[in-house]
Formats: C-alpha cells, structure tokens, sequence
C-alpha cells in the first residue's frame, strides 16, 4: 500500500499575513508560474514577498524571445536557464515595490504579465496559499477515508485565480486531484494531473514538492504497468540528496518497497522488498511526528512480502502487529488486510474461510467503489470456489472479472501502454482460461484466449461504432480529430525550422514540441473514449471462418502455455512450455506446429494469433514436413478485430496507388524500389493511377493529404518502433517530419491495401500477452483491409526484386496472402541467405 502523505506535508504552514491592494488588470496573457511568497493574497491575486524577498518565475517563450522582467517599471537584473519549454528566473523583489511585470518579445509579437506585490498590512484577507494546504488535507483526510465525494466537492470548491494561481497551490491542488481520481479507478485523469504537478514544481525548482509528487507518480506507472520507469525515477529519488526529515525518508523507502511489491503481484520478475520495508519500519520509528498510519502502511507491506514469499508465519505475525497498532483501519488498509488474511487462508488450505474473506472483501470494495479491491476480490473467490469444487461459480465470478478488465482498461490514456496495464491484471485470463480447459470448454476456452489477447485494439477500432455514434458524439469526434490533426501539423510545420534554431535553444524547442504532442494525443485520447468499449464478451461465438481456413492461437498460462487449432468445426488443444532458446526453429516447430499437424494438413490458409514473446516468431518460416509452413499453405497475422463496418467511402474512378519513396534521401535501393513497382503496376491487367512522391516532397502534410484518394499505399522508407508500448512508432517523412501512429488512426479514409517497405514497420510490443500497436496496426485500427510489413530490419538488396514479384502474382491472383506467399517462397529459393521471412501480411 502506498502511503500519500509526504507532499502534503512539505508544504510549510503559511503565514496568514495579508495587504489591502489589488493586482493590475493583465494584458497579453503568456504563461507564467511563480512560487516563493509568503503569503497570495485575494482579491489580487497579491504577493506578500517572504524575509529573503526572492521569487522564482518560468515564463513560457518560444526559443530566442527576448524576456524582460521589471518592478514598478525599473527593469530587474535576473539570469535564466531553460527548464522544459521556457525560461527559469530567481528574482530578488526590491524594498517597497508595488508591482512585478514580466515581457515577452517574441515572432509572434509582445506579451506581458503582471503581479502585485505589497507588505503585510490587513490579516483579515483571504490568503490563497494557507487556503489551499488546509484544504488539502481535508481532501486527503476524505480520500483516506474513502469519502470520495465529500473530497471532490471540497476541491471543486476551490476558488483559484484562473491564470495567476501561485505554483505552490497549482502543484498541490493537481497532486490531490491525482489522489482522487486514482480513488476513483481513473487512472487517466490520475497520470495527468500528477505530472502537470511535477511539471509545475520543476519549472520553478520546487525541489520538495517535485519529489513527492514524483513518488506518487512512480506508483501510479508501476500500477499501470511501466515498471521500468517506476523502477528508473525510484533510484533517481533515491541517489537524490534527501533531506534530514526521517519520516519522509522513511515513506519513500515503504513507497519504492509497494512499487516493488506491485511488479511481484503482477508476476513480473523482481527483487524481495522486504530488507527495504524492514529499513523503513526502523527509520520511521526514529521520525518525531510519525503518524500510526503510515507505520501501518508498511506493516502491511512487509506482510505482503512475507507472504509472496511463502513465509506464511512472518506474515501473519506482522499482519497481527498492524491490527493491534490500528483495530479500525482506513478503508484502503482494510481493503488489503481482508486480501492478505483471505490469501493466507488459501495458503493454509482452508477455502471455506478464505470465500468468506474475500466476499467481505468484495462487499467493501463495491460499497467504496474501488475497481482494484473489486478485482482481487474476483480474483480470490474465483480461487476459492476452484479449490471448492464449484467450478461453475468461479467462472461465473471470473466472468465477471472479465468484464470490470474491459471497464478498467478504458481508464488508461493509449499512448501509456493500455497493454501493460492489462498485463498486471494477467493471471485473471490465465486462471479463467484453465478453468475452462478444465473442463474440457476448449472453444470457450479460445474465446477468452482471443479477447484477452485483442481486448485493447477492440477499443481503438473504428468499425461499426463509429457509425452508430449518435449526432453529438459524432460531432465530438469530428471536432476532436480536426483540431488533433491541426495540432499535428502546426508540430510538422515547427520541426521544420528546427535547423534554423541555434544549439543552445533546440532544447527547449524540442520540450515544447514534445509536450504539445501530448496534448495532441490527448485530443486523440479524447475522441477514441467516445467509442467505448468493443462490446463483445469473452467467450461469445466468434463469427464463422471462411471454409478451408485454420486459426493457430497461442497464449501464457499461469504456468506454461497453451496452444489452440481452430477450423471452424473442431477446436484442438495442447500445452507445453517455452523452450530457454527461442532461436531454435526445428525446436518451436515441434511445439507450436506438430501437435497440429493432422489440422494444419487440411488447411487452405492459416492465420497466426500469437502473443507475448511469440509475437517474434516467424510461424511461416518453421520447418513444416520437408519444407517451411509457408510452403503448406498462404500464412497470414491476424489482430483478430471484427470485420470493417465502418461507413463506406466513396468509389473513386480506377485503382489508385500512392508511392512514397525515399523521404529523408538517404536510401538509393528505395528510389530504386519505387521505379519497379511503378513499371509493374503501370503493365498491371487492370493498371494503377499512380502518384509519386520522392524525396523532399514526401513531408508528412503531403502524404497525409493524398491518403485519402488512394487504394493503394506503397511506403520504401524509414519506420521506427518506439516509444511504451510502441507508442512512438513512426514513418519518417522529408523535412524531418513523420506520420505517428496517431495519425494513421486518424485517417478519415485509408488505402485498402498498404505495403510499408520499411524497418520495424510491423513490429509490436512483445512484452505483453496483449496485443499492443505497430504502425500495420495503426492502418488496420483504421480500416484498412491487409498491410504488408516487416517486423525488423528490411535492409535486404533484393527486397526491390521481390516487391515486383509480389505484384506481379497479386495481378494474377486477387488474395493478397496468396500472392505474398508465392514471391516469399521464390524469394527464399533464389537467395537462401535473405531474410525472405521479415515480412508478413497482417489482417484485421
């Protein structure tokens, strides 16, 4: 459990000195933030300057503006540092100044912003700063208690000036909004509130503040899955000097150990936290105003340890020792304390008394409204009713269960890897799907498997739900889109004059860009929500395959794997184990294909659903009989997303192909490339319209504005995989500008048919057992029917050679598969040494 008090508590008790002036109306707004006043006064707002009389402002300019900072006219000597997307200042107030103004000249034109400034004079006005940490710490008194509501009105109730807040109280305020909306299961609004305060407090070197908030956010990314930045900002704090505050330094050592801990419920690999709670328990007992119940909180940390440990007695002895110190805990700390005695009962062997724990659990938890106490409750009986006998009750529950992982996992932004977050969630599926197999439901069983699996890319397509939006959301959406896409080119537009930026400023041109690239996203964010869930249920009955057509789908278990051959009549089942070196095709071939062999003989076409590490595996490529299984039959990989039923674009005349080659002029083979599949296409049966667009001509606004019109996308150029969860994933364009993923989404209409000649272009995140994005995903997300790419380095020199024989079999034969699969296996004849296998065909 995570204790959030240590932000709370740098906030130093604020003096309720007050003056009797008000602040001058603004003019041009700009944004500016500014800490270090004793004492914010209203109406004003009014700063009351602190004994040393030092302010500390970021002011927001464009790189290169000319920034003039002056009291009562008088202009004052300040010297800067870039910090994110503007310019950090240390401002000495001068004796008896009654007014701060801050200049910006810049392209654009001319900005300022004022403040007043005043000595204490009337204690009776309104002082914003010792306003907000004592409603703060009603809010979190609430949230402890799980008064939600009551905390959500008190901050609603919040009376901050609109732009001149001080960033004391802006950092605070977002922080407890964080709180509350993680109270809520809403970890979107919860990831950005918390770095809006940590953004805050960095841009006017709030060093404390920064900390806290930076703990609270390490917790929210390991809860969501990011593990590794969690694990990388913990040993930033930790190398950090702290202060000399035991009871700050002891939180955040209980806080790194529950981060630690959360990786370890979630099956992940990761060190037993226990020496650091123990280090924790003896500093805190050391700090003079030490709370009961923060010392709680790490009683019931070191007992989880103890427990995934196996060291049952340690921890029922700890666990005794945290409800002796606190018989009527928090509502949080109850929550985990009826997990903790319900799990050691299942330990012990006792199922009846661990079903009644776990229901009082889930009672508590649906009163309070807790998504996360809700799923471990699920979780729990479902275990309970297995080690009972009751098998149908815990698939009832765990139906159940399934449902509240589709709720939940709309609560996370995409581009923070709604995949991870799933995966911490993992064991849910895993017990879900054994339970069925248990009893012989192997095609629910592959149900279950495939939604697991898709669960995240059925909420980002667009399909038939686009169309049934109602008139306002559909207008939501098309406004959301424009102004992301106007957004996105405003960006576009400015990375092309980045060359022209001196050194010194692309640093703070590049932060500024970057932030509003998130804030694009979160427009994207925005419009994908107004789709809602897919709808469809695991286990439903999929819709039927196409006659001769074999699906291969294979997904982890709690322990091992398990692997499933679907034809549409029979489904056949077998479970093995991961061989330690996955380099080794004759061995994967023997577990993933040959338990099949009798199914994958019958087969007309086979479709890969595959996930986690086996998303690397090229299935087409493994030797099959006295060939590779390509050689059996066409193979393709699917995203296992419901036909496109979106509305349907309009027919334009004749087939239309877009070329884009060779955008950044640095790849000869691609303009190479190009010219082929430009003279195969004009000789086609049915010829092609073509547009080309080469080297500087190929920005990202040029591409994605001819998008539209084609049928046809052929890309030879440079992919990049990147970013969490891939995220980043982009198609490099001239002028250093790029497609994202977001964009591709975005399309109003798409090619039917793409080709994306490039590295890394059919790559997904093979962390998870969910599907994450890649950018053929993107353009599938988006409609489009098959997308042709790689999925790692395309850097072959036959590749020009083997596009032409690919067109030239699509002309002859309508099936894109079936045409991929005759030029890869002539490919692979004519070169033995060549990465024939790199590239796949993905479906919906």
């Amino acid at each position: 459990m995570a204790f959030r008090r240590s932000l709370l508590c740098v906030f130093l008790v604020l003096s309720a000195i007050v003056a009797g002036c008000k602040s001058s109306p603004p003019a041009t707004p700009i944004e500016v933030e500014y800490a270090g006043c004793q004492a914010v006064l209203m109406p004003g707002p009014v700063c009351v300057p602190g004994e040393k009389r030092e302010l500390r402002l970021w002011v927001g300019a464009q790189p290169g503006a000319r920034i003039e900072i002056r009291a009562d006219g008088r202009r004052i000597d300040a010297s800067g540092k870039t910090v994110r997307e503007g310019r950090q200042f240390t401002v000495a107030i001068p004796a008896a100044a009654a007014r701060l103004a801050v200049s910006v000249e810049a392209l654009n034109g001319r900005a300022s912003w004022f403040l007043s400034v005043a000595e204490p004079e009337d204690q009776q006005a309104r002082d914003v700063l010792r306003e907000v940490v004592e409603k703060a710490n009603e809010v979190h008194s609430d949230i402890l208690a799980r008064h939600l509501a009551s905390a959500r009105k008190t901050l609603d109730g919040l009376r901050l000036p609109a732009d001149d807040a001080p960033a004391e109280s802006r950092c605070l305020v977002a922080y407890s909004r964080s709180l509350l909306a993680k109270g809520d299961g809403d970890y979107r609004s919860a990831l950005a509130e918390i770095q809006k305060a940590v953004e805050i407090a960095e841009r006017v070197n709030m060093k404390r503040y920064q900390r806290g908030a930076e703990e609270w956010l390490a917790i929210l990314l390991r809860e969501v899955g990011h593990s590794r930045e969690s694990a990388g900002l913990y040993d930033r704090l930790l190398l950090t000097p702290q202060s000399a505050d035991a009871c700050e330094y002891a939180e955040l050592l209980s806080n790194q150990a529950w981060s630690e801990l959360l990786a370890r419920e979630a099956g992940e690999d990761s060190r037993d936290p226990t020496p650091v709670l123990e280090k924790a328990l003896t500093t805190h007992a050391t700090c003079k105003r030490g709370a009961a119940e923060a010392r709680v909180d790490m009683l019931l940390n070191l007992a989880l340890a103890h427990l995934q440990e196996g060291r049952l007695a340690k921890a029922q002895k700890i666990l005794a020792q945290a409800h002796a110190l606190a018989p009527h805990m928090s509502v949080p700390h109850e929550l985990w304390r009826l997990d903790l005695e319900a799990r050691m009962a299942l330990r012990e062997g006792r199922p009846e008394a661990a079903l009644s724990r776990f229901d009082q659990l889930e009672k508590l938890a649906a009163a309070e409204g807790s998504p996360d106490g809700r799923l471990r409750a699920a979780f729990g009986r479902a275990q309970s009713h297995r080690l009972l006998g009751d098998a149908a009750a815990a698939l009832e529950t765990l139906g159940k269960a399934e449902a509240l992982l589709d709720e939940q996992s709309l609560r996370i932004p995409i581009d923070e890897g709604r995949e991870a977050f799933m995966a911490t969630r993992q064991a849910i599926v895993s017990l879900h799907i054994e339970l069925l197999l248990d009893r012989g439901d192997s095609a629910q069983a592959l149900g279950v498997a495939r939604h697991a699996r898709s669960r995240i890319l059925r909420q980002l397509e667009q399909g038939d739900r686009l169309s049934s939006l109602g008139a306002d959301k559909r207008d939501r959406w098309t406004r959301l889109l424009v102004e992301y896409q106007q957004r996105r080119t405003a960006l576009e537009e400015r990375a092309k004059e980045e060359w022209r930026l001196p050194a010194d400023q692309r640093f703070q041109d590049q932060a500024a860009r970057k932030a509003e690239a998130k804030k694009a996203n979160q427009l994207l964010d925005q419009a994908l929500l107004l789709l809602g869930d897919a709808g469809k249920r695991p286990g439903e009955e999929a819709p039927p395959l196409p006659p001769g057509e074999l699906i291969l789908a294979y997904h982890p278990l709690g322990r091992g794997w398990v692997g499933f051959a679907a034809d549409g009549e029979t489904v056949t089942v077998h479970r093995f184990e991961l061989p330690p070196d996955r380099r080794q095709p004759e061995e994967l071939a023997r577990r993933l294909l040959l338990p099949f062999r009798a199914a994958i003989q019958q087969a007309r076409r086979i479709k890969i659903l595959a996930s986690g590490p086996l998303e690397l595996v090229d299935f087409h490529a493994l030797p099959f009989g006295n060939s590779v299984l390509l050689a059996k039959c066409p193979v393709v990989y699917g995203l296992d997303l419901p036909a496109f039923a979106g509305p349907a674009a309009p027919p334009l005349p004749g087939r239309r192909a877009l070329l884009v080659a060779d955008p950044r002029g640095d790849l000869p083979g691609a303009l190479a490339e190009a010219r082929t599949v430009r003279q195969i296409l004009r000789s086609a049966s049915r010829p092609w319209i073509i547009e080309e667009l080469r080297n500087a001509k190929a920005s990202a606004p040029a591409v994605r504005g001819r998008l539209a019109a084609a049928d046809l996308l052929h890309y030879a150029g440079h992919g990049t995989f990147s970013g969490f969860g891939g995220w980043e994933s982009s198609l490099l364009l001239a002028e250093k500008t790029r497609l994202t993923l977001g964009d591709l989404m975005s399309l109003e209409r798409r090619p039917a048919w793409v080709v994306l000649s490039g590295c890394d272009t059919g790559r997904s995140s093979a962390e998870t057992a969910v599907e994450g994005l890649g950018l053929a995903h993107a353009f599938l997300l988006a409609g489009s029917q098959t997308v042709i790419a790689s999925t790692r380095r395309a850097a072959d020199l036959t590749v020009p050679a083997f596009f032409a024989d690919f067109y030239r079999q699509w002309d002859r034969e309508p099936d894109p598969a079936a045409a991929l699969q005759r030029a890869q296996l002539s490919w692979r004849q004519r070169s033995p040494g060549a990465d024939w296998s790199g590239f796949r065909l993905f479906e919906r």
